[in-house]
């Protein structure tokens, strides 16, 4: 079972943050054939977890968190023959180049001042070598600047470069080494220890790949300590609910239900209106399309929402008539065409249905083959968009942290999807069935095909 998460709005103060932000909705890959699963003596029973994504999105495992098609731009970025490293962070060269044209300064003016050989500011300039730190702070009381803007060091991450790390270091998992991805991903949150928002997104990461790590104590050992940084130091509101959420996450996978139910708790307070009020304020101003944009944000993810919480109600026997569970969760799926604006929300449904509907076969192959269209649909170049009633949603995807694609190792996706079917307990009686047989047929060349 894989899981992606990214943490939900849902039991933020409204007050706090009125306007949903795009890392707020959840996206994983279907925690397909159970929500139970045991390794190495962590057992995990998790809901369904809607996402950033980034997202989201994971998948996103299997819930997925959604990322953008990354699009590198023309300065560079990334250099992968360093380490990986950021080429921007730091550029001492040019910063002493600027800032000694700014003051009028000739390369000689430079080593007079510093009592050193205009070859040497020569070599600085051109990135050749870097100046010891006691030059640097003696350039930096010359410029009249700070040792920070003379060396260029931007500890703040842009949102591009979020997102191109985060791919890079997503696609460090997908190796057979993943104490070389763990501590990947470790070198970067030190070295980026002031961006919060990587921290953030970065501990998300961790946990949507946790299933790979037999023992996970490491894996959580350092998404708790960005956490716990984020948490000290972090002054926004919005990130510190995000890692809380992620916090309660691994309290569930480590099997500590009470720290859970601490953390989340007021989740079930009474919400305030804050994206009708939201939309009325920018009505007021005349901008109405960011009033409709404001109210079709959360339209759709409380309808996600929804139908996540139908499917962990199946799945867990929370209900009082499972048929009209069930048949408010198709509902919503005819209205708002839910297997193709949000397949796997509908895959995760459809299949449960099929679980709880196994000794009424004609109902159970019937929402299998629901399952199978949606399984289709998130196949086939899936990512998280709007349709011809949410038309406004695809700007605030495209803002996600870390973009609206899904950041996934596709070949094990896939054989969870199998899976799903063919070493589901519950689907153990339907194995000579020749209805089921064509099931499983369709869904493997579902799967081969996309």
């Amino acid at each position: 079972m894989i899981n992606t998460i990214s943490a939900p709005s849902r039991f933020a103060d409204p007050a706090i943050a009125p306007h949903i932000k795009a890392e707020t909705i959840c996206f994983t890959l279907p925690q397909l054939t159970s929500f139970s699963t045991t390794h190495s003596g962590i057992s995990c029973n998790l809901p369904y977890l809607y996402c950033f994504m980034k997202v989201n999105l994971w998948l996103t495992y299997v819930a997925f968190i959604y990322i953008l098609v990354i699009h590198i731009p023309t300065e560079t970025i990334y250099d992968e023959n360093r380490g990986g490293r950021c080429m921007n962070d730091i550029n001492v060269g040019q910063s002493i180049l600027s800032n000694r044209k700014r003051i009028g300064y000739t390369q000689s003016d430079i080593a007079v001042f510093l009592n050193i050989s205009k070859a040497a500011v020569s070599k600085w300039e051109k990135g050749h070598s870097l100046p010891e730190i006691n030059y640097l702070a003696r350039l930096a009381v010359l410029f009249d600047t700070t040792l920070d803007e003379l060396v260029s060091y931007s500890p703040q991450l842009s949102k591009q470069q979020i997102r191109i790390l985060y791919h890079k270091l997503a696609g460090l998992f997908e190796s057979d080494d993943y104490d070389a991805a763990l501590e990947a991903v470790q070198n970067h949150a030190h070295r980026y220890y002031s961006c919060y928002r990587f921290l953030t997104v970065l501990t998300g990461l961790l946990i949507n790949h946790a299933y790979l790590d037999e023992d996970k104590r490491e894996t959580f050992k350092l998404a708790k300590q960005l956490i716990s940084r984020v948490l000290l130091n972090s002054d926004s509101l919005h990130l510190k609910e995000q890692v809380t959420f992620f916090r309660a996450v691994i309290h569930l996978m480590e099997q500590q239900s009470t720290e859970a139910v601490d953390l989340l708790k007021d989740a079930a307070l009474p919400k305030l209106p804050a994206s009708t009020l939201l939309a009325q304020s920018y009505q007021m101003q005349g901008e109405n399309q960011k009033a409709k944009a404001v109210l079709q944000i959360e339209v759709y993810q409380n309808i996600v929402f929804i139908i996540g919480d139908f499917t962990m109600m199946i799945k867990s026997g929370l209900y009082d008539d499972l048929e009209k569970l069930i048949k408010k969760g198709e509902a919503m799926d005819e209205v708002f065409n839910l297997k193709a604006l949000h397949p796997n929300a509908m895959l995760n449904f459809y299949l449960v249905s099929a679980m709880q509907l196994v000794d009424d076969r004609e109902r159970c192959f019937h929402h299998l083959s629901a399952f199978l269209e949606s399984v289709e649909n998130l196949l086939s170049d899936y990512y998280l968009h709007g349709d011809e009633f949410f038309t406004e949603i695809d700007e605030w995807v495209a803002d996600f942290d870390i973009g609206k694609d899904v950041p996934v190792n596709f070949g094990i996706a896939k054989e969870q999807l199998v899976n799903a079917l063919v070493d589901n307990p519950a689907f153990m009686e339907l194995k000579d069935d020749i209805a089921f047989k064509n099931i499983v047929h369709r869904l493997k060349k579902i799967v081969e095909e996309n």
